[in-house]
C-alpha cells in the first residue's frame, strides 16, 4: 500500500495542508498551496503532477485539488503524528501550545511506531492537539471533525451569542505571529466567549483592526476578524 511507503517531507506537508484546507471546506487549487507554502506556481504544479500520478491526489476539470483514499490515509498517518508529538511536547515537556507547531513538523517525520505507541499510552489516548484539532484514529472521524461538532467559524457568529473555541484553524498553525496573538488574547480552545460585536465589512478601513469584541469572564477582548476567522467555535 502507498501509505506503507516512506514519503518525503515535502510531499506529506503537502498531503498535510491539502487535508486541513479540505477539512475546512476551503477550495484547494494550486495558487493557494503556492501561497502557503510561499513557494512558485511551477513548484507547486510540479509537485502536484507528481501527487496525480502516484494516486495521492486527483484533479477536476477546475483544476480543483482532493486527495484520493490513499491520500487522505498518507495525510492523516503524518498529521496523527504531528499531533501526537504537540500533546508531547505540551502535556510531558511542559513547552507552551503556542511554541510547538514548529517543534511538531521537524520531529513529525521521524516518529516510529513504537514511540507513538508509547506517547499514546503515557498520555491516555489523547483525542486533539493542543490546538483542538483532532488526532485521527483517536476519534471517530477526523476528516468530519468539524461538521460532527456543529463548528462554526467565530467570524461567523451573531451578536449575543455564547460559544465556546473548538480548535485554531490547522492551515494557520505556522502562521507564528497570528498563533502568538491569539496566545496573548487568551484564545485558546475550550474558552467560553460571549460575541459582544462586531463591525461589518463595510465598516471596516484597516485590515488587522480589532474591530471583533468579545467577552471572555467579565474580561472584554478585542480581536481582528481574520484572527476570529481562525478560530472554530462551537454554540453554548
Amino acid at each position: 500500500m502507498k501509505t506503507e511507503e516512506i514519503l518525503s517531507a515535502t510531499v506529506e506537508e503537502y498531503l498535510e495542508m491539502i487535508y486541513n484546507m479540505s477539512m475546512e471546506d476551503e477550495v484547494v487549487i494550486g495558487a493557494r498551496l503556492a501561497e502557503r507554502f510561499q513557494v512558485s506556481a511551477p513548484t507547486v504544479t510540479e509537485m502536484l503532477k507528481r501527487l496525480v500520478r502516484d494516486g495521492y491526489v486527483e484533479m477536476n476539470s477546475k483544476r480543483h485539488v482532493s486527495l484520493t483514499e490513499t491520500g487522505n490515509q498518507a495525510a492523516e498517518a503524518v498529521l496523527r503524528r504531528h499531533r501526537l508529538t504537540e500533546r508531547f511536547l505540551v502535556d510531558m515537556l511542559g513547552m507552551q501550545w503556542h511554541e510547538v507547531h514548529e517543534e511538531a513538523c521537524r520531529l513529525e517525520h521521524f516518529i516510529s511506531g513504537a514511540v507513538e505507541s508509547r506517547v499514546i499510552a503515557n498520555l491516555n489516548n489523547p483525542m486533539t492537539c493542543p490546538h483542538g484539532n483532532p488526532i485521527p484514529g483517536s476519534v471517530p472521524n477526523a476528516r468530519t471533525y468539524l461538521k460532527d461538532n456543529h463548528a462554526v467559524r467565530l467570524s461567523t457568529v451573531s451578536n449575543g451569542t455564547k460559544v465556546k473555541i473548538l480548535c485554531v484553524s490547522e492551515v494557520v498553525e505556522d502562521e507564528e505571529a497570528l498563533i502568538m496573538y491569539m496566545h496573548q488574547k487568551g484564545l485558546t480552545p475550550g474558552t467560553q466567549l460571549l460575541m459582544l460585536a462586531q463591525v461589518s465589512e463595510q465598516a471596516s478601513t484597516e485590515e488587522n483592526q480589532e474591530q471583533v469584541r468579545l467577552l471572555d469572564g467579565e474580561r472584554v477582548v478585542c480581536i481582528s476578524a481574520e484572527a476570529a476567522s481562525k478560530l472554530w467555535v462551537v454554540l453554548v
